[in-house]
């Protein structure tokens, strides 16, 4: 499942969320996946606003990008 929404935003180039675990420390973040090699994926991090590399192993989770939408 994971890796199907790590294709998709790949492919149209959309938003998707995840949760990443590196060390003890979980961060829910928004990607845009630029590249997939093997098990590193190339990503946009609006949360560190610069492309970084994550580990799939470290992917706890993925889904499609939600805004939250006030009313």
């Amino acid at each position: 499942m994971v890796q199907t929404i790590l294709k998709t935003s790949l492919e149209s180039h959309k938003m998707i969320t995840i949760m990443y675990q590196k060390g003890n420390s979980i961060t829910r973040r928004n990607i845009e996946v630029k590249a997939i090699d093997g098990n590193k994926i190339k990503a946009y991090c609006h949360l560190r606003k610069q492309t970084r590399v994550f580990n799939l192993d470290n992917i706890l989770a993925a889904d499609v990008y939600r805004s939250k939408i006030c009313h």
